[in-house]
């Protein structure tokens, strides 16, 4: 991290921060993830008390289940890593990502609650400590549609700028998407779903900062490169 780069984080959210509604927006949205993830966390062991429905899988039958706790582990966490650090000097990104992501955990509560699921015959449960402490403990198994992981990943590729990194977040992207799939920790119908909710949480959002006249300089946002 060169002291350029160093320079440039101060300078963009000095103006960021100066600006009230933009700051107040970011806390805001910040607010509203945290309440949203803590609504999650209950919501989840709730999910897990439920009686659900197993899904015939004829994909999941052809490959036998193979325990890929570790790379799913490693990808998504240097996933988390990376695109926090190519944000770190893109605030306006930055508040796009909080927001969209707010939304997808509101959808993928509400997609849990609307159709609970039984996990995969021959499911390896997906060994995430981080995660297992975050559930105090508990194993939790039917978070089933649609998949976090791979909509996490999804949500990575979506908001970092465009650049020759991009291309890596969505291979990583797939990859993550075959790991759960093997490991029958999901549906596949779980995990092809995710990306479409990911676009809907984007778009969605989008919509209404136009809506809500938020920032016309955003609109665009997707065009933008990582030097623009």
């Amino acid at each position: 991290m060169n002291r350029d780069f160093l320079l440039r984080i101060r300078r963009n959210w000095g103006e960021f921060w100066l600006n009230t509604r933009r700051r107040n927006e970011f806390l805001v949205s910040l607010a509203l993830l945290t309440a949203v993830m803590l609504v999650t966390l209950k919501f989840l062991h709730y999910n897990e008390q439920r009686a659900g429905v197993r899904v015939a899988d004829p994909l999941l039958a052809m490959i036998p289940p193979v325990d890929l706790s570790i790379l799913t582990f490693i990808l998504l966490y240097l996933g988390l890593i990376a695109t926090v650090s190519l944000l770190m000097a893109q605030p306006h990104r930055l508040l796009i990502g909080i927001q969209v992501y707010a939304i997808y955990a509101g959808l993928r509560m509400l997609s849990m609650w609307l159709i609970p699921l039984e996990p995969p015959e021959g499911m390896i449960p997906l060994r995430d400590p981080l995660m297992f402490w975050a559930h105090t403990g508990v194993q939790l198994n039917k978070d089933l549609f649609f998949s976090g992981h791979t909509a996490t990943m999804f949500i990575f590729y979506l908001v970092i700028p465009k650049s020759r990194t991009k291309s890596l977040f969505l291979i990583g992207f797939v990859i993550m998407a075959c790991c759960l799939i093997v490991q029958r920790v999901h549906y596949s119908v779980d995990v092809l779903s995710a990306p479409f909710y990911c676009y809907g949480a984007l778009g969605l959002v989008l919509r209404l900062r136009k809506t809500l006249k938020l920032d016309a300089d955003l609109h665009n946002w997707l065009s933008t490169r990582e030097n623009g």
